[in-house]
């Protein structure tokens, strides 16, 4: 046999060689990345389902913040007339809360009553079903 005979056989052994060490190479990291492939659509489709949920949420959110809103533009005024004065009962309102928050700082107002006694130019409050008060306008 041929020295370059001898040589190409040799090289056509190492070619092979490499080659069947390439396929047992693959064969063993096939499996890890078909279970990163798969763990990664598992990941994808949790955060998926994840922003389709904060979607929904922040659409509702939004829907109510829209409705409130929306709510508190066409709240009426109300004003009460008496002898030729006037007075608005928001005033009333923030008055006797003003009134009871001087002396109830630490309490907060939950239930507000209003009893508007024109003829006495006065409001009684009652808040929270326990606390009385008057406030003069």
């Amino acid at each position: 046999m041929s020295e370059t005979k001898k040589v190409v056989l040799d090289a056509a052994k190492a070619v092979e060689s490499v080659k069947q060490d390439a396929v047992k190479a693959v064969a063993e990291v096939k499996p890890a990345v078909e279970k990163a492939t798969e763990s990664a659509k598992k990941t994808v489709k949790n955060a998926q389902k994840k922003a389709v949920k904060a979607t929904a949420k922040a659409k509702d959110t939004v829907k109510r913040a829209a409705d409130k809103a929306t709510k508190g533009e066409s709240a009426p005024v109300v004003y009460v007339q008496y002898q030729g004065t006037e007075e608005k009962v928001e005033d009333l309102i923030a008055a006797a809360k003003a009134a009871f928050s001087a002396e109830h700082s630490r309490t907060r107002v939950t239930d507000l009553k209003l009893y508007i006694k024109p003829e006495e130019r006065a409001a009684y409050y009652v808040i929270n079903e326990k606390f009385a008060g008057r406030v003069d306008f």
